[in-house]
């Protein structure tokens, strides 16, 4: 039996599947006369066995394992076993290549010549061949595999980019320069809002732009087939549904032998970054109550303007607003601001800039410096919109504006800072003058200026160095001629031992931070006063303590007051607080009254000084907390010679005694001013008749029961 390999199994694209395989073992065991051929091998799908014509056959257990056992053993790669008859044989051939045990192929009952060695050949050559198309099934397999894997790569890299594409809202494009047809993914067609794999075209897709997002598009994209190179903008479209949205769109020319073949990239609908980004600029330039340019707007604009060498610049500041602020809440404070803002806006329609450069300060900013006439009919028509009722609920406030005005015309030397310090003199100035008015800056205003910041740091400085000093001047009983009690007055000591009076230097109770400063430090040797006093045994009735506004706007100061009295062992009734009639006007029903009503209830008394100055009504003195009416030098100096004066010191004086309260005339400077007013009635008196302010140490002659003016009441 001699057969050639080549005749029997002839390769082909297909010997690689199993089918073939199986053709070669049966044509093996037509070769060798054998009943079955078995092949084993970790690169089959299972052990295969065949006869020769081709059917599925098996193999006694028995002589399998010993031919493998034999085999694997064996150093011979042909093994041949003879079983019970000499004339049936088994043969294995261990596969070229295969180090395993699986790595068999194996023939059951050979004709006794095939065991002859030139018949061994043919096995041999067919166990070559059975391994050569095992190893390249093998690679095919491992090919297979690496392709399996490489398409679950590509397909999960798809979703990903489809499921990142959809998030990002971007789509990709293409256009084919030859025909202009287009090819949209998905994400270009539902940022148009347009069916998905629809027909679409150049001209149709035109027709979503904007007229000015298509025209520059259109000149970008000639400039870029014409180069060959890419461009990219951002462009408005009108979807299918009218939305408007905003989007990015970039492109590249792809080009052959150097001519443009087609023009493709990237679109991403950017609607909500455009919005964030508008949010986010609005934020920053914007003052999100009232809608108005905010603060870093306005410095912004400032410069610039300033930079042209024309401007005018307008401060406008509300007056009353804290008040009700402080007294109705935030929510009203808001509405207040609001209802503020929308008028300054109509008033000036024509300025470059309307913006709130602080909780109740805004600003007005012009290109042009605006004459005099101007400015004045602007200014009027700004304070009288400003005084206008707010309404609110069932609630009416009235608010007015104090304006601050500057302008600058060809002045190369004056920077934005000195423009705005000079708007912010002429508004410290209307305020100064009685408020809801405007002020023009003027030269002298910033003289004024400059003695305020002085004055606020050399007093600063005398506090530090423990030059200022409380002097006390007393109030006399008129009745009796008694003692009633000391007002405690703050006096700046020099070096040269003078005393100056705190209205020499009253513009550093303008400054929010050393009034604060005074403030403690008046009540805190006030009350160090009181308890030197009292371990003297001296009886030196109250004393009287001058209180800012501000403290009275700190809701602690109460209790915080309360508590160092009691620190010191005093008793509250050995104090009185005085207040200006500024703060019944401005505070009814806020903090300030319930604190002085607080401090009232607890024992200390509360006096109105400089009362007939300001315009405190019948309905204050009626309802505020007050224990005392102080009447105001003015008129205490000139009612003998004046009869207005006198009349509204009568008055005055009438209205207190009949309201229950104690009535101090301030200013007494003579014997018949003394005299007078006692006839009249007046409870108390103070003034240079008496006493001018005396250090603490020159209080003693006022304790004595044999002094001019008696014993304490």
């Amino acid at each position: 039996m001699n057969h050639r390999v080549d005749d029997q199994l002839q390769p082909s694209s297909s010997l690689y599947a199993a089918a073939e395989i199986r053709a070669g073992l049966q044509a093996l065991c037509i070769a060798s006369g054998a009943r079955l051929a078995a092949l084993l091998s970790d690169c089959a799908d299972e052990d295969v066995i065949v006869d020769a014509l081709g059917q599925d056959g098996d193999l006694f257990n028995d002589v399998r394992v010993a031919l493998l056992r034999d085999c694997v053993t064996s150093m011979s790669p042909v093994l041949v076993a003879c079983q019970t008859s000499s004339v049936e044989c088994h043969a294995a051939i261990r596969l070229p290549g295969e180090e395993s045990r699986e790595g068999l192929l194996l023939l059951a009952g050979v004709c006794g010549d095939f065991c002859q060695s030139s018949n061994a050949g043919v096995f041999t050559g067919y166990a070559a061949l059975i391994s050569a198309l095992l190893r390249q099934r093998r690679s095919l397999r491992a090919h297979a595999r690496m392709i399996a894997e490489q398409g679950k790569a590509l397909a999960h890299h798809r979703k990903i980019f489809e499921r990142s594409s959809e998030v990002a809202k971007i789509g990709v494009w293409e256009c084919d320069l030859d025909n202009e047809t287009l090819a949209w993914t998905d994400g270009v067609y539902d940022m148009f809002e347009l069916p998905r794999g629809s027909a679409i075209t150049r001209p149709e897709t035109l027709q979503y732009y904007e007229p000015e997002s298509a025209s520059e598009m259109m000149r970008l994209r000639a400039e870029a087939i014409r180069n060959r190179t890419g461009f990219k903008m951002e462009a408005r479209i009108v979807t299918t549904t009218g939305k408007r949205r905003w989007m990015r769109l970039t492109a590249t020319v792809e080009s052959e032998n150097g001519r443009a073949v087609r023009i493709f990239g990237m679109k991403q609908d950017i609607t909500e970054e455009k919005a964030l980004a508008d949010r986010t600029l609005y934020l920053a330039e914007c003052d999100v109550l009232t809608g108005l340019a905010n603060r870093s707007r306005f410095q912004t604009a400032l410069s610039d303007i300033a930079a042209s060498g024309q401007a005018t610049l307008i401060l406008v500041d509300l007056d009353g607003f804290k008040q009700i602020n402080d007294t109705f809440g935030h929510a009203m404070g808001d509405e207040c601001l609001k209802h503020m803002a929308a008028r300054l806006r109509d008033v000036c329609l024509d300025a470059d800039l309307v913006s709130r450069v602080g909780g109740d300060e805004f600003a007005v900013l012009t290109r042009t410096c605006l004459g005099r006439a101007e400015i004045e009919v602007l200014a009027e028509r700004i304070v009288d919109r400003m005084r206008q009722p707010v309404c609110w609920g069932n609630q009416s406030f009235q608010l007015g504006a104090s304006i601050g005005i500057a302008s600058f015309e060809d002045e190369a030397e004056l920077d934005p800072d000195e423009l705005f310090s000079r708007a912010d003199m002429a508004l410290y100035a209307a305020k100064g003058a009685g408020k809801n008015r405007f002020r023009v800056f003027e030269p002298v205003m910033k003289l004024a200026s400059d003695l305020r910041v002085t004055t606020v740091k050399n007093i600063g400085q005398a506090l530090d160095a423990g030059q200022l000093d409380l002097h006390y001047q007393p109030k006399i009983v008129l009745a009796d001629g008694s003692l009633s009690g000391f007002e405690a007055l703050l006096r700046w000591r020099l070096q040269d031992d003078r005393y100056l009076a705190a209205s020499a230097f009253s513009a550093a109770f303008d400054d929010p931070e050393l009034s604060r400063r005074i403030g403690r430090f008046v009540i805190q040797r006030s009350l160090m006063q009181a308890r030197q006093w009292c371990d003297q045994g001296a009886e030196f009735g109250h004393i009287a303590i001058n209180l800012c506004p501000r403290q009275l706007q700190d809701p602690r100061f109460t209790d915080d007051l309360l508590q160092q009295i009691s620190a010191h062992g005093l008793k509250p009734s050995m104090f009185e607080i005085e207040i200006t009639e500024g703060v019944l006007l401005t505070d009814e029903t806020g903090p300030a009254y319930r604190q002085m009503r607080h401090l009232r209830e607890m024992g200390l008394r509360v006096a109105i000084d400089d009362f007939g100055t300001g315009y405190a009504s019948l309905i204050h003195l009626r309802d505020f907390p007050v224990d005392t009416i102080k009447i105001d030098k003015t008129f205490v100096q000139r009612f003998l010679h004046a009869p207005a004066d006198a009349s509204i010191l009568e008055a005055i004086l009438h209205l207190g005694l009949q309201l229950g309260k104690s009535v101090v005339a301030e200013g007494v400077e003579t014997k018949e001013q003394y005299e007078r007013l006692s006839k009249m009635g007046c409870t108390s008196a103070q003034g240079y008749y008496i006493s001018k302010a005396i250090p603490p140490k020159d209080a003693a002659s006022f304790f004595a029961a044999s002094s001019r003016f008696g014993r304490v009441a």
